[in-house]
């Protein structure tokens, strides 16, 4: 019992030296992983300088050869950044949202227009149809089509001519002169209908004590006297 318990000491030190030598062994590896790491990182750090003298070297080749072809690098950074400014504004990120939002009730018109060209070229088809009929009717659509063309060009002539400015200057659109040639129109068309007979110098006298025709008078009698001065105003 004796030597048992003498013999305790010694495999307590045997133990405490093998778990010593345990962890000095993991320490040795780490220590070589850690050098091999540092190596690695010493490479990659000798290596930087020359990668940046290629991708700067890279860069101006880039911009030189966008010069080159009128395109300026710098304004498009310049713009790209007031355009990054504008879609970062708190305000069109909210349209934005809105408009994500709703992006489902914009498919079914997005398929709408994908599907414009095959409804355009259905038209087509039915015009041509269209333009066959009317050809096999007698009716010459071409020339249709030439005479609209004419009388487009026409109505341009006219629309930019001096004659219709002078006439849209005038007074004889205005809404009173207007007014007074229908009423002028109307009372030519109540004397067709009542064919009115010859009238001779006494039935002239008799027809002035007529208040409408009296009315009638002095309104051309008011016409003669500024149309008149008009004329000699013009000159014409």
């Amino acid at each position: 019992m004796e030597y048992e318990k003498s013999n305790e000491p010694v495999a307590q030190q045997s133990a405490d030296i093998s778990l010593i030598a345990e962890l000095l062994t993991q320490v040795s590896g780490r220590i070589d992983s850690l050098e091999r790491s540092i190596s690695n990182i010493e490479y990659i750090a000798k290596k930087i300088p020359a990668l940046m003298a290629i991708t700067t070297d890279a860069a101006d080749e880039y911009y030189r050869n966008a010069a080159k072809a009128g395109i300026d690098i710098d304004e498009r950074f310049k713009k790209m950044s007031e355009l990054l400014i504008q879609l970062t504004d708190p305000k069109k990120l909210d349209t934005l949202s809105q408009l994500i939002k709703k992006i489902d009730l914009l498919m079914p018109l997005l398929g709408k227009i994908e599907r414009l060209p095959d409804t355009i070229a259905m038209i087509m088809d039915s015009f041509d149809e269209l333009c066959k009929n009317t050809e096999h009717s007698g009716i010459d659509f071409g020339m249709i089509m030439k005479q609209g063309k004419d009388a487009a060009a026409k109505l341009n002539e006219l629309l930019k001519s001096d004659e219709l400015k002078s006439l849209m200057s005038s007074g004889v659109l205005n809404p009173k002169a207007v007014n007074v040639v229908a009423q002028a129109g109307c009372a030519l068309a109540e004397c067709r209908e009542d064919r009115p007979g010859k009238i001779g110098f006494i039935g002239l006298i008799k027809a002035i004590g007529n208040c409408d025709l009296q009315r009638a008078l002095g309104f051309l009698i008011s016409f003669g006297k500024r149309f008149g001065r008009l004329l000699n105003d013009n000159q014409l």
